[in-house]
C-alpha cells in the first residue's frame, strides 16, 4: 500500500514510512485480505462509538479532547492489540489523521513489535522539550495512521525535560487537528495511566471476558476517576455473547454488559 499524507492540515509532518505492513501484522493489526472479517467489523463498531465521544469532547473544547488513553486492569488483556486496531479503524473511517503513541514500556511493547525500538519517541520528548514533534512521527501503510514510538532516555539528552502529562498535553495541542490514541500500561501494574487520567478527556479500558475480576475492575476504575469519560471494551469474549461486542460507557454509576456485573456502589 502507498502512504497518503493528510490534506488541508497546513505544513505536514516530516514522516518516514519505516513501519511496514508486515511489522503491523506482527503487532496484531487485523489484515482483511479476503474481504471484511467479523473481528474487523467489531473494531469498526467500537471505533465508531469512540469517535462519537471524541467528537463531542472536541466540540466542547475539553482539555485534550482529541486524545483517548487506552489501558487495562492488568497485563495480557489485549490492550495493545485493541489500541492498534482501534487506531487503524479510526484512521480508515474518520476524517482526521490518527497518531498512535506507545507509552507502555513493557517487554514486546508496540514499538518493539513494529520494529521501531531504536527510534526516538515519547520518552525523548519528556527529556527534551526542544525536540521537533513532527520529525518523530512515523508513517504507516494505513492511510492517515501514524506512530510515535516509546523512545528512550539517554545520558546524551539535555536536562530540560517535562513531565509525562505535560508532554502529552503538548502533543495534543501540537496535533490538534489529529486524533491521538495512547497505549499506556495496565493500571494495576504501573502508575502511568492514573498519572495521565486527569489530562485525558476519555479513557478506553480493555477488559478480558471471564478473567478480569470485579474487584480488580473496581480498583482500576477508582484509579482513573479523574477522567470524565471512561469506556470499557470487552475483549476475548466467546460463546453466545459474541454478538454483544463493542465499547460501552462507565460514568461512575452503573454499567451493563454480559459476564461483567456492575461494580459495588458506596
Amino acid at each position: 500500500m502507498d502512504m497518503h499524507l493528510p490534506l488541508d492540515l497546513g505544513p505536514g509532518p516530516e514522516v518516514s514510512q519505516s513501519c511496514t505492513l508486515a511489522n503491523m501484522a506482527q503487532a496484531g493489526l487485523i489484515i482483511e485480505t479476503e474481504g471484511r472479517t467479523r473481528l474487523g467489523d467489531e473494531f469498526r463498531i467500537a471505533a465508531s462509538r469512540l469517535q462519537a465521544v471524541i467528537s463531542t469532547s472536541i466540540a466542547a473544547e475539553e482539555r485534550c479532547g482529541n486524545l483517548v488513553l487506552v489501558t487495562s486492569t492488568r497485563p495480557a488483556e489485549g490492550k495493545s492489540f485493541a489500541a492498534l486496531n482501534i487506531a487503524a479503524s479510526l484512521a480508515r473511517t474518520g476524517s482526521r489523521p490518527v497518531l498512535l503513541i506507545d507509552a507502555d514500556a513493557k517487554v514486546r511493547c508496540l514499538s518493539e513489535l513494529l520494529s521501531l525500538s531504536g527510534r526516538a519517541g515519547l520518552l525523548n520528548i519528556t527529556s527534551d522539550r526542544t525536540l521537533q514533534l513532527d520529525r518523530l512521527t512515523i508513517g504507516t501503510p494505513v492511510h492517515n495512521l501514524f506512530v510515535l514510538p516509546l523512545g528512550a532516555v539517554t545520558d546524551a539528552l539535555p536536562n530540560n525535560g517535562q513531565s509525562l502529562p505535560a508532554a502529552v498535553e503538548r502533543l495534543s495541542a501540537h496535533f490538534s487537528a489529529w486524533t491521538l490514541v495512547i497505549d499506556t500500561g495496565p493500571l494495576l501494574a504501573t502508575s502511568d495511566p492514573s498519572v495521565l487520567a486527569p489530562v485525558a478527556s476519555q479513557i478506553l479500558m480493555v477488559v478480558e471476558a471471564a478473567r478480569t475480576q470485579r474487584s480488580e475492575l473496581e480498583a482500576a476504575l477508582e484509579m482513573i476517576k479523574a477522567c470524565p469519560k471512561v469506556m470499557l471494551l470487552l475483549n476475548k469474549q466467546t460463546g453466545q455473547n459474541r454478538s454483544a461486542f463493542g465499547a460501552y460507557s462507565y460514568t461512575g454509576g452503573y454499567y451493563a454488559k454480559p459476564n461483567l456485573p456492575p461494580p459495588a456502589r458506596s
